[in-house]
């Protein structure tokens, strides 16, 4: 289980950087202090990856599943008949990532009919995302579907908003025991990091910033939506959440001449002042305008190719040969241990 101290230390370090009630990166008045915490934060040292390093993790996971699968089987065959060493091929690359963004909507569909905060939401799809970079889908010793709800467990602990485990397999007809059990190795995979920062309190702080209300009164839900899609991306592995809430009110104001150049004027004074140096991670020697125009520019980008919610037939199709997969797998350790 979640160690009580771990937890308490979690929302301590949080409260030492923002408001007596804060629990998220941005609270309170000013949108500088609320930004100054994430560069200091494990989120920043351990959990902001570069695109290279993300595919890198899960290259190195994916071989040490289908290795351990290879030992299994060459297991198998050596105390079986000539002959019998059936393969099935595991799902490519391409399908792992669809299952993981489908259970990253599933996290968010599952949290919206808990009624749990936005916070919980978004804490629960980054630690999914997080331990699905070391851990690949074609380990069987972790169920996807366990492990999307034990993110959601925990979520709500490191969240303050407690959900018994219980509650949250009843609802998902999932047996409670399993997350449970799952929790300790969850927590391990992750490294006992689990302070996270997400773009959507960013979004409502950058609003504030705006001169001019009515604008950022439009912009911010429409923003919100525009996380939503972000946190099915890698972006919140890459990027810092401030300019992850840039892009997203850039998008969302993308439709209307007044909206755009109200972000605009606010990207104007991000570049001149120093909330830029308190919301996103100065880098010795480099021109602030320029970095924050190039991770704009790249988080767009991120955004515009996230596609939209996975189809239900592909992900079944998935689903089924990755069954078929573990399956396999069983069987052959079952036969080596035999």
């Amino acid at each position: 289980l979640l160690p009580h101290d771990r937890s308490l230390n979690t929302a301590t370090r949080r409260r030492s950087c923002h408001s007596a009630d804060s629990v998220g990166p941005f609270h309170g008045g000013d949108a500088g202090e609320a930004m100054s915490c994430y560069p200091s934060s494990t989120q920043r040292r351990h959990w902001t990856l570069s695109a290279d390093e993300i595919a890198r993790r899960r290259s190195e996971a994916r071989a040490r599943a289908i290795d351990a699968a290879n030992e299994a089987r060459a297991a198998r065959v050596g105390g079986a008949p000539s002959g019998e060493a059936p393969t099935i091929d595991p799902p490519t690359p391409d399908e792992e990532a669809l299952l993981r963004r489908y259970y990253e909507v599933k996290i968010q569909k599952v949290c919206q009919a808990f009624s749990l905060p936005t916070k919980v939401r978004a804490t629960a799809v980054a630690l999914f995302k997080r331990f699905l970079t070391r851990t690949s889908p074609l380990d069987r010793s972790h169920s996807l579907k366990v492990t999307m709800l034990t993110s959601i467990y925990v979520a709500c602990k490191v969240e303050e908003n407690y959900v018994s485990a219980e509650e949250i397999g009843k609802g998902m007809q999932e047996d409670h025991n399993k997350v449970l059990a799952a929790e300790l190795s969850i927590l391990a995979g992750l490294e006992f990091q689990l302070v996270t920062y997400s773009p959507y309190r960013a979004v409502d702080a950058l609003a504030r910033e705006m001169i001019d209300p009515e604008p950022s009164d439009r912009l911010a839900p429409r923003a919100h939506a525009v996380c939503d899609a972000i946190m099915l991306t890698d972006a919140p592995l890459t990027f810092p959440p401030g300019v992850l809430a840039l892009a997203a009110l850039r998008a969302a104001a993308a439709e209307s001449d007044a909206d755009a150049a109200a972000v605009n004027a606010l990207l104007d004074r991000l570049g001149s002042g120093d909330l830029y140096d308190k919301m996103y991670d100065k880098r010795e020697g480099t021109s602030r305008g320029v970095d924050l125009a190039a991770e704009l520019d790249e988080a767009a980008a991120a955004l515009a190719g996230r596609g939209g919610e996975p189809d239900e037939d592909a992900v079944r199709g998935v689903d089924k040969k990755l069954r078929a997969w573990h399956r396999a797998l069983a069987a052959s350790s079952g036969r080596a241990g035999g």
